[in-house]
């Protein structure tokens, strides 16, 4: 019989300490995100939890559309070929392909580096963009790169 136990699952201070550190640069993360897709004018809702986004570009259909992107699997492919950013096309989720959704996850860092970096921040602090820029440089620079992509030439 197998009896190794998932850490995950025996609790302790050690993984409720890493589950806190874990959700409070994810919160982070995702709150930054959103607040920069909104800023360039698409559609997102604040993440109550996990580490994905559910953008909607459909403010831009008129202007995606003149470039030849009428649905979503041609809008992730576009973006991935143009702007090196992978995003998974709402159809995908069972939405309807000409409504311009997508689905972005945001765990695209080296976590423990993260992890290690944000213990040295006190609890009340929040994590900031330098923060982010820092430990999560990737997806910030990706979002930029969407946020650029979006606007209209």
């Amino acid at each position: 019989m197998y009896k190794r136990q998932v850490r995950a699952f025996t609790g302790g201070i050690g993984i409720e300490r890493y589950l806190r550190m874990s959700r409070r640069i994810l919160g982070a993360l995702g709150r930054a995100l959103v607040v920069k897709l909104r800023q360039a004018g698409v559609g997102v809702h604040t993440p109550d939890g996990a580490f994905y986004l559910f953008p909607d570009f459909h403010p831009f259909a008129e202007a995606l559309h003149v470039r030849g992107i009428t649905d979503s699997e041609t809008m992730c492919r576009r973006l991935l070929d143009e702007t090196g950013v992978a995003l998974l096309p709402g159809s995908a989720f069972g939405r309807d392909p000409e409504e311009l959704t997508a689905r972005l996850s945001y765990v695209d860092f080296d976590g423990a580096r993260a992890l290690y970096g944000a213990d040295s921040i006190p609890l009340e602090k929040p994590l900031d963009e330098a923060f982010l820029h820092q430990y999560c440089g990737g997806v910030m620079e990706a979002i930029d790169r969407i946020c650029e992509w979006v606007k209209p030439s």
